[in-house]
């Protein structure tokens, strides 16, 4: 490598390092149904307020319920539904929507990827920022493991756990072991290391420029 390509791999670098780099970060604002902001379960009995978790059909959040034949509770997570008594609410069909929002702002969202557990009383199906993803989760018994890693937006992100009673209350939902990661970029100013290097590329570079030209010596021949 010439001296003039190594110093623009020099200041190549520099500029790479100046315009961002890229790590991979866990998704914030991911929680588990009934718990608190540390993801601890929720104390107390039935009709606790989730504050992650708002119902969609009344606006409310949802609440915590729990019936024995439900897969248990844990240290984690908790069953919610719309009120303690795991009613549909009033005015509400056969639906319930329990939505979580979370935010991708500073991060590139093309990477994100989103994985959990999931159970319902009856039917369940996730919805991500309003679009179907065709992932299905059915029974209170057991959890099913679920995937996401398409339909993110920039900004705020719903995901959406729709549930269907199909045989009359009670109905609730479970969702355990949500978790997330996703590549940040992050720019701001140069960090000492990167102005040494475009430095140090400059100067290569200006050494180069004053270096002295080949004398050229003429000879001329007697007659």
């Amino acid at each position: 490598m010439n001296r003039f390509a190594g110093t623009l791999a020099v200041i190549a670098l520099a500029a790479t390092t100046m315009a961002g780099s890229v790590n991979a970060a866990p998704i914030i604002g991911l929680y588990n149904t009934g718990t608190d902001n540390s993801n601890a379960a929720l104390g107390g009995g039935d009709g606790v307020v989730d504050t992650h978790y708002t119902v969609v059909e009344t606006g409310e959040q949802a609440r915590t319920y729990y019936t024995g034949s439900y897969a248990a509770n844990t240290a984690s997570s908790r069953w919610i539904a719309v009120d303690n008594q795991g009613s549909l609410g009033a005015g509400l069909a056969n639906t319930s929507t329990y939505r979580l929002s979370f935010d991708l702002t500073g991060y590139n969202h093309l990477t994100a990827q989103i994985s959990g557990l999931a159970a319902s009383d009856d039917a369940g199906v996730i919805f991500l920022n309003g679009v179907n993803t065709g992932i299905t989760f059915n029974g209170y018994a057991g959890l099913t493991s679920f995937s996401l890693a398409s339909g993110f937006i920039a900004g705020i992100n719903t995901l959406d756990f729709q549930v269907t009673d199909l045989f009359g209350p009670p109905t609730a939902l479970r969702v355990e072991n949500l978790v997330g990661s996703i590549s940040s970029i992050i720019t701001g100013v140069p960090e000492p290391t990167t102005w040494a290097m475009m430095l140090a590329g400059f100067a290569l570079m200006g050494g180069a420029l004053r270096r002295k030209r080949p004398e050229v010596r003429l000879r001329f021949n007697q007659a």
